[in-house]
């Protein structure tokens, strides 16, 4: 999934009253390890991404390579598990935004979750079945596992989810703490989608529960009602040789972000008094309109 750190995209999270366990914050301690990957979509957008681990630390960076642009951002992140602090980075313009890490439990407190009875739409029934095939194959010092997952939504008449049906299948390790987080031995369903009046009713069927991991390689087949999407992970290296601690540290000459609502941040640009009235400049003029509206 692609996040763009240059702006901010509001939506709700659906999280079931199913659920039993959250993840919980640990400090991992893994060893000096690069793994660089290069993810490709409908052969139409390519991007190379590297994660960065070193103890307690973590560093992600990605660089898109098509379609090919000249102002590109090329973001990376850093997580300092010991330190409960992660940022985010735009090295094109050095700037640079922080937050601090919280337990999903302490997110959920302050974003309420959407239970079923409060969705009013039409019932979606989302089928999964992840299946541990049994191969197993080394990467570095790493075992690989094949799992294959497929995911299908059926939606009733009238339900804004498209019909549609995902088959993956790729090579995965563990990487204990990996996100600041020691992921449950219980499974959970979090689910991510546009807010409105009317949400759909999603009722999930679990089949098969083989835990994933991080990918290695992949591939992914989306088959919707109109076109068929294809994405790929492709492994490019994954070198064990030792790491700078300075990797993991916020560089020097980074400016702070912009802040802007709702806790968010515009990583295009630095936080100045000139940008901050040009932003609540905007936001009055927007508000304004509303009233005249």
């Amino acid at each position: 999934m692609r996040t763009s750190l240059a702006s901010l995209i509001s939506f709700s999270v659906v999280i079931f009253t199913a659920v039993v366990e959250l993840p919980k914050l640990v400090v991992p301690n893994l060893p000096d390890l690069t793994i660089k990957t290069r993810y490709t979509s409908f052969d139409q957008f390519s991007e190379v991404r590297t994660l960065y681990l070193k103890g307690s630390r973590q560093r992600t960076e990605t660089v898109t390579e098509k379609p090919a642009r000249a102002d590109a951002m090329n973001s990376a992140a850093i997580w300092q598990c010991d330190e409960k602090r992660r940022f985010f980075l735009n090295q094109r313009d050095k700037i640079y935004n922080s937050s601090v890490i919280e337990a999903r439990s302490e997110l959920l407190k302050k974003t309420p979750p959407v239970s079923l009875t409060q969705m009013s739409g039409a019932e979606v029934i989302i089928t999964i079945d992840s299946v541990d095939t049994g191969e197993r194959r080394q990467f570095a010092h790493y075992t690989a596992r094949r799992v294959k997952v497929k995911t299908r939504f059926e939606p009733s008449p009238g339900a804004s989810t498209a019909a549609s049906v995902e088959e993956t299948a790729g090579w995965y390790i563990d990487l204990p703490g990996f996100g600041c987080e020691q992921q449950p031995s219980t499974g959970f369903a979090l689910l991510l989608g546009s807010g409105g009046n009317r949400r759909d009713r999603l009722q999930i069927k679990w089949l098969g529960k083989a835990p994933r991991g991080y990918p290695i390689e992949e591939t992914s087949v989306k088959t919707a009602a109109t076109d068929t999407t294809i994405s790929k992970i492709e492994l490019l290296e994954i070198p064990e040789a030792q790491l700078s601690t300075s990797l993991f540290e916020l560089p020097s000459g980074y400016r702070q972000a912009l802040q802007i609502g709702n806790s968010g941040a515009d990583l295009t640009k630095p936080d100045t008094i000139s940008n901050r009235a040009d932003y609540y400049w905007s936001r009055t003029t927007l508000w304004l309109r509303s009233l005249i509206a």
